[in-house]
């Protein structure tokens, strides 16, 4: 799993059928906020949010029919209270 901070949404004008419900967002990890990762975000998370995203097989077998077009999930907002 990795922790990354919720940076903006990908907004797009068409998709894929395939993909799966829910929304586009740009993380940047906790361990190199340089690099960005586009996921799948079925949880709603907001800009700013830290969340737990995992990637690869990962996240393509999460669905009960694996998507392999799904590289990186969102699967936990981080609550620190």
């Amino acid at each position: 799993m990795i922790a990354a901070t919720v940076i903006g949404k990908v907004w797009v004008s068409t998709k894929l059928k395939e993909l799966p419900s829910g929304a586009l967002v740009t993380v940047a990890p906790d361990s190199n906020k340089n690099e960005h990762i586009v996921a799948l975000d079925p949880l709603g998370c907001g800009e700013g949010e830290r969340v737990l995203l995992v990637t690869g097989s990962t996240a393509s077998n999460y669905f009960s029919t694996p998507n392999k077009i799904i590289d990186a999930l969102v699967v936990a907002s981080i609550d620190h209270s």
